[in-house]
C-alpha cells in the first residue's frame, strides 16, 4: 500500500519551510502494508525492553525479519543513558522497505532522578528523539521520509493527551529545521487514534493560523481564546506540557520557538502578544533571571484591556519576585504550582484559563 494512496490517508497538511513545501500526513494502515521505502521508522518501547509483544509494532517488524532487539545491540547513535533514544544502523536484510529504526524509550520503571512528572518525562524523550534525528541528518544520515506511530498508545498505555500535541509540535519544528526531511507519515492501524491525530492536524495553530476578523469584545469559548506562554527556555518542559493540555481542550496557544515563522524573533514575539487574548507567564528562578521574559511581561502589561484580557502568572517555586517583576505582577492573581504533583497543578491551571 502506497503512502499517498487516498484510501488510507485520513489527513495531510503542507508546511511552508525555508527549504520549500513539506508534508505531515496520517494513515490508517499497518507497517506490514508498506510498499514504498521509509528512511526511518520510529518505534516506542519500555526502557531497554524490545520484546516483540503480540499486536505491537515491534512484533510486526519482528515478523518481517526486523528485530528491534538485535538492532539495539549495535546502534548508529546511542543516547539511551541520558535521553532514552537511539537510532539503528542501516537494515540490510529486512522484509520491509525500511532503512533504519529510531526508538523512543518512553516508559522507565527506574528511579526518576530528574524529578519530572510523567508528562514531562514523555515530552523530554520526544524532544530528545527529534534532536537526535536532526544531529543524524547533519551527519549525513538519509532521512527524506520518516514514519511515526502514535507512540506509547499500545502496551505502554500512554494517554494520547500526553503524546499527541508534543509529537505534532516537534514534527513541525523538525521539518522546518532539517533540510533533508520532506515527509513525515503518521502510521497506525488503530482507526480511533488515527482520527484523533487527523483532527489535531486540523486544529493545530501553527499549521492553520490565518488572519481573523476583529475579535469580539468578550471571550466566552475555548476556541476564541489565544494564549501566549512566556517562559524561560530552562522551563520548556513545563511550557510544552501546559501547551499540550490547553490545545487538547481546544485552546489556541502561541509560544516560541514553535510559532516563530521567520527569522525576526523580536517581531514575531510582539505580533504573538498583540494577537493574544490571554497572557500566561511561567514564573521560576529561571524566568526571574530572563530579560526576555520581563520584556514580554512589559508588552503584555501594555496590552491589558486592549487585546489581552487576562494576565495569568504560574509560579513554579518559592523564589521571591524582584522589583521589576513585582511592579507588573504584584496585583495579578497567580497560581502556585510548587506543591506536587506538577501534572495535577498544570491540569488545574489549564482549567482556570478556560474559566477566564
Amino acid at each position: 500500500m502506497k503512502l499517498n494512496d487516498p484510501r488510507n490517508t485520513l489527513n495531510s497538511k503542507t508546511i511552508q519551510t525555508p527549504q520549500g513545501e513539506k508534508t505531515i500526513s496520517v494513515h490508517v494502515m499497518g507497517v506490514s502494508d508498506l510498499e514504498e521505502p521509509l528512511d526511518i521508522m520510529t518505534v516506542s518501547s519500555f526502557y531497554y525492553d524490545y520484546t516483540p509483544t503480540p499486536r505491537s509494532l515491534i512484533r510486526s517488524l519482528y515478523d518481517h525479519d526486523i528485530s528491534v532487539m538485535e538492532l539495539s545491540t549495535h546502534p548508529e547513535i546511542d543516547l539511551r543513558k541520558k535521553a532514552h533514544v537511539w537510532l539503528s544502523e542501516e537494515i540490510k536484510d529486512g522484509g520491509l522497505p525500511i532503512r533504519r529504526i529510531g526508538c523512543m524509550e518512553l516508559t522507565d520503571y527506574s528511579e526518576n532522578r530528574r524529578g519530572l512528572s510523567r508528562g514531562e518525562q514523555i515530552i523530554a524523550v520526544i524532544q530528545s528523539y527529534f534532536r537526535m534525528l536532526e544531529i543524524a541528518a547533519m551527519n549525513g544520515v538519509q532521512m527524506e521520509k520518516v514514519g511515526l506511530p502514535i507512540v506509547g498508545s499500545g502496551h505502554q498505555r500512554i494517554s494520547l493527551e500526553l503524546s499527541l500535541i508534543p509529537i505534532l509540535n516537534e514534527c513541525v519544528n523538525f521539518l522546518k529545521n532539517t533540510e533533508q526531511v520532506k515527509e513525515i507519515h503518521i502510521i497506525t492501524n488503530r482507526q480511533q487514534n488515527a482520527y484523533k491525530f487527523a483532527r489535531a492536524l486540523d486544529d493545530n495553530y501553527v499549521l492553520n493560523d490565518t488572519p481573523k476578523p476583529a475579535r469580539k469584545a468578550a471571550v466566552t469559548t475555548a476556541e476564541e481564546k489565544r494564549v501566549f506562554i512566556s517562559y524561560s527556555t530552562l522551563d520548556k518542559n513545563v511550557a510544552d506540557n501546559l501547551c499540550a493540555k490547553l490545545e487538547s481542550r481546544g485552546v489556541k496557544v502561541w509560544y516560541a520557538p514553535r510559532n516563530i515563522h521567520s527569522g525576526d524573533y523580536a517581531e514575531a514575539i510582539v505580533d504573538g502578544i498583540r494577537h493574544a487574548t490571554h497572557f500566561v507567564v511561567i514564573i521560576s528562578a529561571n524566568s526571574l533571571q530572563s530579560q526576555h521574559v520581563l520584556n514580554e511581561i512589559n508588552l503584555a502589561f501594555n496590552h491589558l484591556g486592549k487585546g489581552i484580557q487576562v494576565l495569568l502568572p504560574l509560579k513554579l517555586d518559592e523564589e521571591e519576585l524582584g522589583p521589576a517583576f513585582q511592579y507588573y505582577l504584584s496585583r495579578q492573581h497567580w497560581m502556585d504550582a510548587n506543591v506536587p504533583p506538577l501534572e495535577k497543578r498544570l491540569e488545574e491551571f489549564a482549567e482556570r484559563i478556560l474559566e477566564n
